[in-house]
């Protein structure tokens, strides 16, 4: 049995299930399956994943249910006795699954580590970072209790978790892995541990660019908020043109 059950949902993404499969096929711990679940796509994922020769991919089709029911039917067939997650349009750094399972001591349930951020404008193909932040919270269930902070790419977790909290809430549309994690946390509040250590690049795309994205949920206007380049509140816009003048006369002066 592999050590590590991979769970990755998609749907209508064949353009980005390369790179994603390579994340997780390439990773320097090589004792996993990877489980994608193909949520009734009508793109040519399917002549993407049949194009696949390694023998730990596991592809398993199904009509088009949405994200948590993709990812519920991973886990029942789940082998591993630990489980990680990956969207198709975010990539692992190599040693996230060998840093991840090194740094789950005995006590613990569910790790997770931080992600990079990047906001992509442009064509798919060809899209452009044009904002980026790095997100990795130091846990704390009490802030859980109000928000999410962990989010389902970055995490891993032991796989008997599912028999005792339950899987995700197919009845959600959003926020499902808060829901998940906050069982977790409710069950097993000291068994959580932060890996402080950035392996994952996770993508926020227009929603003109990839409709069936999940951060879809969000227009460019909130996604534009997320990364500060949004509209300023009126103090924030005078200490902007302060620095600008500052800056200015720095200039001059030194010429």
């Amino acid at each position: 049995m592999p050590l590590v059950s991979v769970v990755m949902p998609t749907y209508d993404r064949a353009g980005l299930l390369p790179r994603a499969i390579h994340s997780v096929l390439g990773q320097t711990m090589p004792d996993l399956e990877l489980l994608v679940v193909d949520d009734g796509s009508t793109d040519d994922t399917a002549e993407v994943l049949a194009g696949c020769a390694d023998g730990r991919l596991r592809v398993l089709p199904r009509e088009h249910r949405g994200v948590s029911a993709a990812r519920n039917a991973a886990l029942a067939e789940a082998r591993g006795d630990l489980v990680a997650y990956l969207d198709t349009d975010n990539v692992w750094s190599p040693q996230f699954l060998e840093v991840m399972t090194g740094e789950l001591r005995e006590q613990d349930m569910l790790a997770y580590c931080g992600r990079h951020l990047f906001l992509l404008d442009g064509p798919l193909h060809d899209a452009r970072v044009v904002g980026r932040k790095t997100h990795s919270p130091a846990y704390n269930p009490a802030s859980l209790l109000r928000h999410n902070s962990i989010d389902t790419n970055v995490m891993l977790h032991r796989r008997r978790l599912v028999e005792e909290v339950g899987g995700y809430d197919e009845t959600l549309t959003r926020l499902v892995d808060w829901d998940f994690v906050v069982r977790v946390v409710l069950r097993h509040p000291f068994a959580i541990r932060h890996v402080d250590q950035v392996l994952c690049d996770y993508h926020y795309y227009r929603r003109d660019q990839l409709p069936t994205i999940t951060n879809g949920n969000f227009d460019d206007a909130a996604l534009d908020g997320l990364f500060g380049l949004g509209e300023r509140d009126p103090v924030d816009a005078k200490v902007l043109r302060k620095i600008s003048e500052a800056l200015e006369l720095q200039r001059l002066l030194g010429e």
